[in-house]
C-alpha cells in the first residue's frame, strides 16, 4: 500500500475440504471397490474457472457490514513508524479508512467507493490510497478489478489459486484454501510487486496482514484488534471532511 512519508502523515464452513477414507479390509472380506478417478479437467462435470473465481468471491464477502480496529507498524526503508487504525467496510463495493498514530491524532481518512477514491486534497497529495483490490485483500475480501480478466482458475481440494490479466499492471494471483484468502501478489514484469499475506486463528478467524511493496523497500503489518458486524453505516462516512462525492 502506497503509504505517505510519515514526516508529513503516516498512513493501512470454513469450507476446508477434509476428505478421509481409510478403510480396513476385514479378513476374508473382499477388496473394496476403486475410488472413481476425479473428473477430467474440461470435462461436463468439472467446475469451470469462472464458477470456482465466483465460489471464492462468494465464500470471502461478508453478508453484513464490517467494522475491524487494527494496529498498524511501518517500516519504508528502515524507518519504523506505527499506530493504530478502523476499517469500516461494506463489501465488495465502500471502503473506509482511517488511521491514526500513537497519541491517538488522525493522520489519514479516505474512503473507496467501488473504485473511486475519494481523499480529501490535503491528503491526496501525501497519501495514495491502495488499489482496490490490494485494499480488499487486507481485510480478506478477494475483490479483482472491473477491468481484470480471469486467465486461470483451479480448485485442487479446496487450495483454490485464481489468475487476472490486469494489462500493462502485470497479473494479479489469489491463493486462498477452505474457501479464505491466504494471500494476493501482483506480477509484473520486473517480478513480483507487491503482496499480502494474511494470518489467521485456529477457526479461521482473521488475525493480521502484511503488505510488501518490493521495489519501494516498504512493509506494511496490520495486527486486527476487534472485527464485527455493523447493523449500517451513515452515508457520510463515504465521504472524508473534505473529499467531496
Amino acid at each position: 500500500m502506497m503509504l505517505p512519508d510519515p514526516r508529513l502523515s503516516p498512513a493501512a464452513a470454513a469450507l476446508a475440504a477434509v476428505l478421509a477414507a481409510c478403510t480396513a479390509a476385514r479378513a476374508g472380506a473382499a477388496a473394496p471397490s476403486p475410488e472413481p478417478a476425479p473428473p477430467a479437467a474440461g470435462s461436463a462435470t468439472a467446475p469451470s474457472p469462472d464458477s470456482i473465481a465466483a465460489a471464492l468471491l462468494r465464500s470471502t464477502t461478508p453478508s453484513s457490514p464490517r467494522q475491524a480496529r487494527f494496529a498498524w507498524s511501518l517500516d519504508e526503508a528502515g524507518s519504523r513508524f506505527s499506530g493504530s487504525g478502523v476499517a469500516r467496510y461494506v463489501a465488495p463495493e465502500r471502503f473506509r479508512l482511517d488511521l491514526f498514530g500513537p497519541r491517538g491524532e488522525t493522520y489519514a481518512a479516505a474512503a473507496l467507493v467501488g473504485e473511486q477514491p475519494r481523499v480529501p486534497p490535503q491528503v491526496a497529495e501525501r497519501f495514495k490510497l491502495p488499489s482496490p483490490a490490494l485494499l480488499w485483500a487486507a481485510v480478506g475480501v478477494v475483490r479483482p478489478p472491473s477491468v481484470a480478466r480471469l486467465t486461470s482458475a483451479a480448485d485442487e481440494g479446496g487450495r483454490v489459486t485464481l489468475r487476472y490479466d490486469l494489462g500493462g499492471e502485470g497479473t494479479l494471483e489469489y491463493r486462498a484454501q477452505g474457501g479464505r484468502l491466504v494471500s494476493v501478489r501482483r506480477i509484473a514484469s520486473g517480478g513480483v510487486q507487491e503482496t499480502v499475506e494474511l494470518e489467521r486463528a485456529g477457526d479461521g478467524s482473521l488475525k493480521s496482514a502484511r503488505y510488501r511493496n518490493t521495489p519501494a523497500f516498504r512493509t506494511l503489518n496490520l495486527t486486527l484488534e476487534q472485527s464485527s458486524d455493523a447493523a449500517s453505516f451513515p452515508d457520510d462516512i463515504w465521504s472524508p471532511p473534505g473529499a467531496g462525492r
